[in-house]
């Protein structure tokens, strides 16, 4: 039992980005602006987690692997982009920055489940660009997010190394 808490927390990041994505579209909440960027970092927390605790328990697995992608795609793919369409009064540069950003993270993501990653990361991660498109949104202004996307989903399929914060 113990070596399916990792999924758990994979379930539980995917949670924290649907959730984020319901409250954006939730067209009178009140606090979407605090709420959603919170649960998406609340994702990254729990995303951290899961993968350091497959690893303690010798828990990782091919599942486990796709699953944990297929909820970042989520939390930080599809949450950011629907928050920063929320914000942004431009919806053509809206759409060509998400699709941009979309399939940067969705290349990022294959290559990361193809290729062993041990001290470091090639290309920015997906939690790190979620996060950081999470945080910055409500505060750079619609044209420098936008901007912001797109060097984002650039870094996502450089080759630049990323250190790891603890590493494999």
């Amino acid at each position: 039992m113990l070596k399916f808490l990792p999924n758990i927390l994979t379930f539980l990041n995917l949670s924290a980005g649907l959730l984020a994505v319901l409250v954006i579209i939730q067209p009178e909440h009140p606090h979407k602006i605090i709420i959603a960027p919170a649960l998406i970092i609340a994702g990254g927390v729990i995303d951290f987690f899961d993968g350091f605790l497959a690893r303690k328990l010798k828990a990782t697995s091919e599942f486990g692997k796709n699953l944990d992608s297929f909820a970042d795609i989520v939390t930080f793919g599809v949450a950011p982009i629907a928050f920063v369409a929320y914000l942004s009064p431009f919806p053509l540069l809206v759409a060509a920055a998400s699709l941009a950003y979309m399939l940067a993270a969705a290349y990022r993501l294959a290559r990361f489940n193809l290729h062993a990653e041990i001290d470091h990361f090639h290309g920015l991660p997906i939690t790190a660009a979620g996060i950081i498109l999470a945080v910055a949104a409500p505060y750079a202004g619609a044209l420098p997010t936008k901007i912001l996307m797109l060097i984002l989903a650039v870094l996502m399929v450089s080759k630049k190394r990323f250190r790891r914060i603890i590493p494999k």
